[in-house]
């Protein structure tokens, strides 16, 4: 019972000191504020308003990083590799050739898709020239040879009708005389030997009549085709006098047309057994060899460090040789979440190379707006592009500061001596006779050191700047205090302290 009580009386007294310690800091600061202390503001740490410059950074480090990066393939169907043409670490142009694939079947297949674009252009250019002379002169020997031919069945079929005539005179002239004879005939076998030969030239002249009569219909027949071609020919003459139609010509104008398609996509096919450079840059890696069998993997695949990684487009694949352009280099480095409201992109940045400390200027251009935990510290992104790349090395490490914040010619004062609480800033004004005041100050740039002043000081006002040390107490020590620990041993910051 008596430990409990001690302990309770223990914490009465740490309790005491606390609220005295508080009294007496409390005393002190209206004093210096209402200017009742001039001995206090005499010895006080003052800093004088100025006119110059104010400038608000934020720094982060990085490494110097290809703008773009390019993984190039084989397009098309590929084939063995005949030749690589550059090494790891050559610099190339945009165009330039980079390896090669054996072009045998390519240029076959080019070759043959001009011969037959050769023979479209031919047939279109003979549609639309029209007939020529020796044509003209073919038509007019056609016409000539159908009515020859027609001429010629009409001749036939005049000798088959006159043959009619002269065969039915002589067959009808030897019935006759076997009538007579079988008239004349008065024995037996007379008459039945008449009779015999009337029977048969009756029937020599049926048959003789019908030879004769078919002679005339395959004659007719023959002058009703020849007068068919004939008319025929004719019309075909007319048409050809008449040149190409519109349909002929659009037919074999498009005939043209898909030869030509075939030709390009076969120069296509064989242009794309080179592989070429998409960009400027420096060969930074080759995935293949000389006689390796490679196919298409879709040309070239591009990724740029200046997007974020939602937005960054890079290959599924590596590419056969991998290009990184050093027209435009870049850093991206990884601001602190208290501060990445202030940048922005457009701001100027001044990135220093760490190995000479050689001095650039860049650019903001671009500011994640998803953040980047590491070790659960919150970071976001803040990509610089350099002004200058020459010299300057893929890979280097450098300082970045970011200017977020300028303002020139201006009135300032360390911020140091400005307090702040909520939306309010007030200075400590110092005056000639040792007095203070408290002043009101409307702030513009917040630098890294000073602050923009808007109102409430002028140049040359001496304004205190409050005193701190390592205890947090805004440089008082509660008495008996030791480091914040209460007397004995108690719980530090005071209060009732354990068993």
């Amino acid at each position: 019972m008596r430990g409990v009580v001690a302990r309770v009386r223990r914490g009465w007294v740490v309790n005491a000191v606390i609220v005295l310690a508080l009294v007496a800091v409390g005393v002190m600061t209206f004093r210096v504020v209402d200017g009742g202390d001039p001995v206090a503001a005499t010895t006080a740490q003052t800093v004088t308003v100025d006119t110059g410059s104010v400038q608000a950074t934020v720094s982060a480090s990085g490494n110097v990083e290809a703008q773009s990066t390019a993984a190039v393939s084989f397009e098309g169907d590929g084939g063995t590799v005949t030749a690589i043409l550059v090494d790891v670490g050559d610099e190339v142009t945009a165009g330039q050739a980079l390896a090669r694939v054996d072009p045998t079947e390519a240029q076959q297949a080019l070759d043959l898709a001009n011969t037959s674009l050769d023979a479209a252009q031919a047939g279109y250019d003979t549609v639309a020239a029209g007939r020529t002379q020796a044509e003209t002169v073919q038509d007019e020997a056609s016409v000539r040879s159908s009515q020859q031919q027609l001429d010629a069945a009409a001749l036939s079929l005049t000798q088959a009708r006159q043959s009619l005539t002269v065969t039915r005179h002589q067959l009808d002239a030897a019935v006759t005389r076997a009538e007579r004879a079988l008239a004349a005939a008065t024995t037996t076998e007379d008459r039945a030997a008449a009779r015999t030969a009337l029977t048969q030239a009756r029937n020599e002249r049926e048959s003789g009549l019908l030879q004769a009569r078919q002679q005339i219909a395959q004659a007719e027949q023959s002058v009703a085709a020849a007068r068919t071609s004939l008319a025929s020919t004719r019309a075909q003459v007319a048409v050809n006098a008449e040149g190409a139609t519109d349909g002929e010509l659009a037919s074999a104008r498009a005939s043209v047309q898909q030869a030509q398609i075939t030709v390009d996509q076969a120069q296509e096919a064989l242009d794309e057994t080179t592989l070429r450079a998409p960009i400027a840059g420096t060969v930074a890696a080759i995935d293949g060899s000389v006689g390796q069998s490679t196919s298409s993997s879709g040309s070239s695949s591009s990724s740029g460090s200046s997007t974020s990684t939602s937005d960054t487009t890079s290959a599924s694949t590596s590419g056969f040789v991998t290009l990184t352009s050093t027209d435009a280099l870049e850093v991206t480095s990884y601001v602190a979440e208290a501060d990445i409201a202030d940048v922005e992109v457009g701001q100027a940045a001044t990135v220093t190379l760490e190995a000479s400390d050689t001095e650039l200027t860049g650019e903001v251009t671009h500011v994640d707006t998803v953040q980047t935990v590491t070790n659960n510290v919150v970071e976001y992104g803040v990509t610089v592009r350099l002004a200058r790349h020459r010299g300057v090395r893929l890979g280097a490490t450098v300082q970045v500061v970011v200017t977020t914040g300028q303002a020139d010619g201006v009135t300032r004062v360390s911020s140091s001596a400005l307090t702040t609480v909520g939306d309010r800033t007030t200075a400590s004004v110092l005056d000639d006779d040792g007095s203070t005041r408290t002043v009101e100050v409307t702030t513009g740039v917040h630098g890294d050191t000073d602050t923009e002043v808007l109102s409430g000081l002028e140049p040359g006002d001496r304004v205190v700047v409050a005193a701190s040390d390592d205890s947090g107490t805004g440089g008082f020590t509660f008495p008996g205090a030791g480091g914040g620990g209460a007397p004995g041993g108690g719980a530090p910051g005071g209060g009732v302290g354990g068993p």
